[in-house]
């Protein structure tokens, strides 16, 4: 029994939560709990169980989202980003493939800028504590510049991608992204200096 009400729970929140962005696309922030609950076919009282207000679910939904992109973090420790990006872009993808269909609901969203600003500055932190590419970085104001342009774009040509405004397999984008980024890093790293 006690699996079953946590699958519930689990598939509640996401009843929630991808209503609430379906809401967001269509309404944009002037909806109400009445609107969310009937949209999702759910009472008020499975809305208040998980969350206190609609900013809760905003809360709930970048923090979720937030926490499934640090699994990256990992893979910045363990590849160089000028050597390898596509281990770290293929992560990106599985993460991404759990739930293209949230993903796309939630970049489609009007008031994502906040979270992928936030998800942009993690992955600059990701690459600037990296110590074991910094040691070989031959510049380091063309080095965050670099970085800061090739994050920026990622970040955006993923949500354009899943808003439809490129046609093209997901692998087949972050191969054509990664080779970018082998490209735009080359002279900023420099492996011979040691």
């Amino acid at each position: 029994m006690k699996k079953a009400e946590y699958k519930n729970s689990i598939q509640s929140r996401k009843k929630i939560t991808s209503t609430y962005l379906t809401l967001l696309i269509e309404m944009g922030d002037e909806f109400t709990v009445t609107d969310l609950v009937k949209r999702a076919g759910i009472n008020r009282g499975t809305f208040y169980l998980h969350f206190k207000n609609l900013q809760d679910v905003s809360i709930y939904i970048e923090n979720e989202l937030a926490e499934n992109f640090q699994e990256i973090e990992i893979d910045f420790r363990q590849y160089d980003i000028d050597k390898s990006p596509e281990v770290i872009l293929d992560k990106l993808n599985d993460i991404l493939n759990r739930d293209l269909k949230y993903y796309k609901l939630f970049l489609t969203a009007s008031d994502n800028n906040q979270l992928l600003e936030k998800i942009k500055k993690s992955i600059l932190k990701l690459i600037s504590n990296n110590f074991k590419v910094m040691k070989y970085v031959t510049n380091y104001e063309n080095f965050k510049i670099a970085v800061q342009y090739i994050v920026g774009g990622v970040v955006n040509t993923y949500a354009d991608w899943f808003k439809g405004n490129i046609d093209c397999e997901l692998k087949d984008m972050s191969t054509f992204l990664a080779n970018l980024i082998r490209s735009g890093l080359k002279g900023i790293i420099s492996y011979n200096a040691y």
